[in-house]
């Protein structure tokens, strides 16, 4: 396993140093002095066919800027790959199903006000923390390892925040079947005209790698009008954005929908200035997710 991690990172130096127009320069993105001598473009390029090429499947690959572009604002180049392997994934969801809203994977690809390309993440130990999850350590450890190994020095994990709240994590009872809960999610969510860039099916993922898992399921969906302006404040939300609606079946046979307070997004990134925005964003998931369990 070590090796393999070896061999992920040094794929990614290799690519880096040849993108450089000096043969022997920095192999971090972070700190080169030359500018545009890689694009995200390229970096997260890069990324997606290493991490597909070592098992992981590519969920979303989404172009925040492209995104931007099309409604009239202005982002500098912003790419979020949402990418995983449901054997760790279902084993971290046996544990917690509330993990289900930030698994698959995350890796934001962004480039600052310098020109200068950065890649941000969440590793294992703070996904995990966030609910409480300790089990499988090992799991947890590879999550880690692997981040650590495909970013190399270009790549800077977010830092570890508390156990979420109910204030955070706002969770609603379905009058419905996960099933049904979630074929209305997406037709209500298609219905106000936003763009969904994922639908997760975690529950079956897990069945087809011979694991069990009760019924949960990921929507991932957003509107570039919206994000944008966040984005605009600090790329790394990008991390978190597009939106996301989990529905899962819990131990009591109960159907819970379940989703982020923007508020608690915005506050992740130290974003004080968009209040407006936040609770437009809050007011459209209250009302979105009122209307899928009623």
């Amino acid at each position: 396993m070590t090796r393999y991690f070896q061999l992920i990172g040094l794929g990614l130096f290799v690519f880096i140093t040849a993108c450089k127009q000096e043969s022997k320069s920095e192999t971090s993105v972070n700190n080169q002095e030359e500018k545009n001598s890689v694009t995200v473009a390229q970096i997260a390029n890069t990324l997606s066919a290493t991490l597909v090429s070592k098992g992981f499947k590519i969920i979303a690959d989404v172009d925040h800027q492209a995104g931007a572009k099309k409604v009239g604002l202005p982002l500098r180049p912003t790419r979020t790959l949402i990418f995983g392997n449901p054997k760790g994934g279902t084993l971290l969801m046996q544990q917690n199903q509330a993990i289900g809203i930030d698994l698959p994977l995350k890796v934001v690809v962004w480039e600052d006000d310098q020109a200068k390309v950065n890649i941000n993440y969440y590793n294992g130990t703070d996904l995990t923390g966030r609910y409480g999850i300790t089990e499988p350590a090992a799991v947890i450890t590879k999550i880690d390892g692997m981040f650590a190994a495909v970013t190399g020095d270009s790549g800077k994990r977010l830092a570890q925040e508390a156990l979420l709240n109910s204030a955070e994590l706002i969770s609603k009872k379905s009058a419905y079947n996960a099933e049904l809960t979630f074929e209305r999610l997406q037709k209500i969510v298609k219905e106000k005209g936003l763009s969904i860039m994922a639908v997760v099916p975690h529950d079956k993922a897990a069945a087809s790698v011979d694991l069990e898992l009760r019924p949960t399921r990921l929507l991932v969906f957003g509107n570039p009008k919206v994000g944008t302006l966040l984005m605009q404040n600090d790329q790394r939300i990008g991390l978190d954005l597009p939106l996301k609606v989990l529905v899962h079946e819990n131990e009591a046979g109960e159907t819970m929908v379940s989703y982020y307070n923007a508020s608690t997004l915005a506050r992740r990134y130290g974003i004080e200035d968009r209040e407006e925005v936040v609770q437009k964003i809050n007011g459209a998931l209250s009302g979105i997710t009122d209307a899928v369990i009623k």
